[in-house]
């Protein structure tokens, strides 16, 4: 090769990459309105961005990519709970969840929760391309209703902070892709409600806060995973 075609190949490599870049970079501008919904934007949710900040919730939360994976991610909270249920969570964490995993009453002020909810709401619309994606579902057969509810109570415990299935996840904790090939059921449960039973050093904790309806649930789920 001849340095005069070593040049050529550099600058039509150069000039591809540049115009291909280019191409997706307008792609990209044309289709962030309808994407990202801008059309709702409005003060309200502007000022749920900023309680979002003043309350350093990405301390323990993710959105959007961002934040901490110590609770759940509430990308697409919204579509799991209600605009209701969200302010009364927000309003008193304990009273409306005891089992869940503690978060502190932040003493938000109602104005602020209305924000708060507007702002979830608006990043729930955004198209991430079903980011985050959902747990796993059972291989050998379609979920059950207390199956898809444990897979709800799992995503919502913040049980991937520490698990994995089917490669989402953290790796802090055993890979639960197909636990329940490999456990049973009430082993299952029992781990959960009282992980030091089977394994007295374990860091994990007690899930024992859990009602019955929501253990048989989640044990439904991670039992199915094959």
């Amino acid at each position: 090769m001849t340095i005069s075609q070593a040049k050529w190949i550099f600058w039509a490599g150069t000039l591809l990459s540049t115009v291909i870049f280019l191409a997706l970079t307008y792609d990209s501008l044309l289709q962030m309105p309808q994407r990202t919904h801008e059309n709702a934007l409005n003060p309200q949710v502007a000022q749920g961005k900023w309680v979002w900040q003043k309350y350093n919730c990405n301390d323990c939360h993710t959105i959007l990519g961002i934040g901490a994976y110590y609770a759940p991610d509430l990308t697409k909270v919204m579509s799991a709970r209600d605009a209701d249920w969200t302010r009364r969570f927000l309003k008193d964490p304990e009273a409306v969840w005891p089992a869940a995993r503690k978060m502190p009453n932040l003493h938000v002020q109602d104005q602020e929760i209305d924000a708060l909810v507007a702002f979830l709401a608006w990043v729930n619309g955004i198209d991430t391309n079903d980011w985050p994606p959902k747990p796993l579902v059972a291989s050998t057969a379609a979920l059950t209703q207390q199956a898809q509810r444990g897979a709800g109570l799992y995503s919502f415990q913040g049980c991937a902070a520490c698990h994995t299935i089917g490669g989402v996840g953290g790796k802090v904790g055993p890979d639960l892709t197909r636990v329940g090939g490999r456990r049973s059921r009430g082993w299952i449960e029992q781990q959960v409600r009282n992980p030091r039973s089977h394994f007295p050093n374990s860091p994990m904790p007690s899930f024992n806060k859990l009602s019955a309806g929501d253990l048989r649930d989640l044990g439904d789920y991670l039992s199915g995973l094959r």
